[in-house]
């Protein structure tokens, strides 16, 4: 594999797994993106494996996913030079001889939970990191339904909007928890050197009326347990458990998976996973309407505040209980993106 060549960036760590794609996305069509700066290609070779390189050709400054594959390699479509899986240049078409140091960047890659990971820092630290575990995205006693978005704001604004639930009742009040619209209980929040984890417990309460639907519940009084994780820079996820008086349960999940494409740009993946109303397509249904329309006003309130930041600037801040959390992950990833810079002049 020929290594990439080494940068850091101001937007987001280096050393972390990110979700450049759901696996649906990636097939024997290159595919071009951009994450971290950088320009990145995605194809599946003929075994079905997926490979991510550096999307432009060594030759000139032209976009291999323009290209085509040939077998496992793939070809660029100005200059015909090709490339194995690894990087290296494997042949040249107006030449035997392939030029010395022709090669683009290989990363490396890891396919999981429907979604493909990529990997930018030093390749050899990629095996020390673990690629964050969502068992229910795969388990058949889940049903998912999820969907993309291209976001005008930067990572780490998104990750706090995650990070405060309090905000749900005014983006989207129809489909907010009962048990936000009083004040909440106390926040308990746990914080290694590079996750935090948020928790609360809240008392009995009416559902929300389409979950209250979805389980036949009507006006029945659940106890609501929430966990947020903040699993990795390119990770955010809340666990919301409600428990009602005769032992019945319900349990969803709500997964963001964050990849920084440059400073004020990021592409996410959501998904919403249920281990209720299983097999029943009208609640597929439901749920995928509810929750789209509910990301799309998260994700142009996050615009909005990123076009705040741009014009203006910075400014002084006013924090509260609520905020603790995002807090943590603010200091969190700065401090990972100053370790990987090292020290300035």
């Amino acid at each position: 594999m020929t290594a990439p060549r080494r940068t850091t960036t101001t937007v987001a760590p280096t050393d972390c797994w990110y979700p450049l794609a759901s696996s649906d996305e990636v097939d024997r069509d290159p595919l071009g993106l951009r994450a971290l700066g950088r320009p990145v290609v995605l194809y599946r070779t003929e075994a079905g494996v997926a490979v991510a390189l550096e999307d432009r050709c060594a030759h000139r400054a032209y976009p291999l996913s323009e290209g085509s594959l040939v077998g496992d390699e793939i070809q660029c479509g100005l200059c015909g030079f090709r490339y194995d899986t690894g990087g290296l240049c494997v042949g040249v078409p107006t030449q035997s001889r392939v030029p010395f140091g022709a090669a683009v960047a290989a990363y490396p890659v890891h396919e999981s939970d429907g979604a493909v990971w990529v990997w930018f820092g030093e390749p050899g630290r990629a095996r020390l990191h673990r690629v964050p575990e969502l068992p229910w995205l795969a388990d058949d006693d889940w049903d998912t339904v999820g969907g993309e978005a291209d976001v005008e704001a930067g990572f780490l604004l998104l990750h706090e909007s995650f990070a405060d639930v309090t905000q749900v009742p005014f983006v989207a009040p129809e489909i907010s928890p009962t048990v936000l619209g009083a004040e909440p209980p106390e926040l308990d929040v746990v914080v290694s050197e590079t996750t935090v984890t948020l928790r609360r417990e809240f008392p009995s309460a009416p559902l929300p009326r389409w979950q209250a639907d979805l389980l036949g519940a009507g006006e029945a009084a659940y106890s609501t347990s929430q966990v947020g994780l903040f699993v990795s820079p390119a990770v955010w996820v809340d666990h919301w458990d409600v428990s009602g008086a005769e032992g019945s349960s319900a349990r969803l999940r709500f997964t963001q998976l964050v990849t920084p494409v440059d400073e004020g740009f990021c592409r996410v993946l959501w998904r919403v996973s249920r281990d209720f109303a299983v097999g029943d397509e009208d609640a597929d249904e439901t749920v995928a309407d509810l929750f789209e329309d509910y990301y799309d006003r998260v994700f142009v309130a996050m615009e909005t505040a990123q076009l705040v930041l741009d014009l203006d600037g910075p400014g002084p801040e006013v924090n509260v209980s609520a905020d603790v959390a995002a807090l943590k992950v603010r200091e969190i990833v700065r401090s990972m993106v100053a370790d990987e810079r090292g020290p300035q002049p």
